[in-house]
């Protein structure tokens, strides 16, 4: 069947860490791998090439430090190391070309939001079906906001 490969969405939103969580865990029970894929994002399309190339670094780094935190997640959670991946520009677009790019890629992972703003808009977007993930069709499982790791781990296995 060849090797199966889980893609996470990181950002900042407290949610990301149990999707990270649930991501590790499902990923061990279904022996499959999990990638935790980065978007570092310019606010402006032209600062990338008004940017220094220090500045660029910076940011990468920065960005790789905190997937290293979503990656203890999911060691202390399934002992599981995840493949760490930051990608520079649009979150839709990096999504798409990654999935189209990695064809082991079998299920988007995404966090849902809680709250007034609404799931998110990754969520919201697959949820509307409005937005294709990449050229290839993947599963998409949306992890609910507000679960304890206990329930995490209950819907994971």
């Amino acid at each position: 069947m060849g090797e199966r490969k889980l893609l996470c969405i990181a950002d900042d939103s407290p949610e990301c860490r149990a999707a990270v969580y649930f991501g590790a865990l499902r990923a061990a029970s279904t022996d499959a791998k999990l990638i935790v894929l980065r978007v570092v994002e310019p606010m402006d399309p032209g600062l990338w090439s008004a940017m220094g190339e220090a500045m660029r670094e910076r940011m990468r780094l920065e960005a790789l430090d905190d997937l290293q935190k979503l990656s203890d997640v999911a060691w202390q959670a399934a002992g599981l190391a995840p493949e760490l991946v930051v990608q520079e520009g649009t979150l839709d677009h990096q999504i798409r070309a990654f999935i189209d790019a990695t064809p082991s890629v079998k299920t988007l992972l995404l966090a849902a939001a809680a709250g007034r703003g609404g799931p998110g808009p990754l969520v919201a977007a697959a949820m509307r079906g409005g937005f294709g993930f990449g050229a290839r069709a993947v599963a998409i499982m949306i992890v609910p906001a507000g679960l304890s790791d206990e329930e995490l781990a209950d819907l994971a296995t």
